[in-house]
Parts: structure tokens; sequence; C-alpha cells
């Protein structure tokens, strides 16, 4: 799995590529608890690259938002594809995070 960082209207947008799964989980928790320990917020996480999402990478993506929280923050997701939508669906992510049709909505978002 890839990690691309990109800065956009001040605020860090990260697109993962490929599968997140047991085996490239804690490439993500890494980066992004790195991130929030250095004082980054607000984030949009941009899936249009990855086609599956195992639990393991379901949980990172809690551990994260509950790293930002109380209000420290907050996670936007983007274009999601269909299998990893269908899994968001299935688990409740969408009662518990934004989600955006684009990066450009989910920048909004965290306006």
């Amino acid at each position: 799995m890839d990690i691309r960082e990109e800065r956009k209207e001040g605020f860090l947008i990260l697109s993962l590529e490929g599968r997140l799964d047991t085996n490239n989980s804690k490439i993500f928790e890494e980066k992004i608890f790195k991130l929030i320990d250095q004082g980054e917020t607000r984030f949009v996480i941009d899936l249009s690259q990855v086609d599956y999402v195992s639990s393991a990478g379901l949980r990172g993506f809690l551990l994260a938002s509950k790293r930002l929280s109380p209000g420290r923050g907050r996670i936007v997701f983007c274009s999601l594809q269909e299998p990893v939508k269908e899994v968001f669906d299935i688990v409740g992510f969408f009662s518990i995070f934004s989600i955006s049709q684009s990066q450009d909505e989910a920048l909004k978002l965290l306006l």
C-alpha cells in the first residue's frame, strides 16, 4: 500500500493506494499517528485507489479518530469505491464519519 500526502487549502490529504489489510494497516496507523502527534488535526482520506479494506484497516481508521477526539480534529473520507463503500455501510461508518464523493467536497466539510 502506498500513501501519498498532499496539503490543499490548509488541510492534509492522505491518498491511499492498494489494499488496506492486516499486512499493511500498521503502515497507515504509524503514518497518521505521527502526523497527529506533529499537530495535524484535519484530514481528508482519499480512498479512490483502494479496492479492499479489512477489519484491521477499519480499526486503524477508528484509532486515528479516537486519537483526534474529543474536539481535537476531524477525518473526512472521500471517493470510496463500491466494495469499500459496502464495507463502510455494513460496519456503520456512515453514521460515525463524514464521507463525501470527492476531495473538493471533503475539503468543504472540514471548513
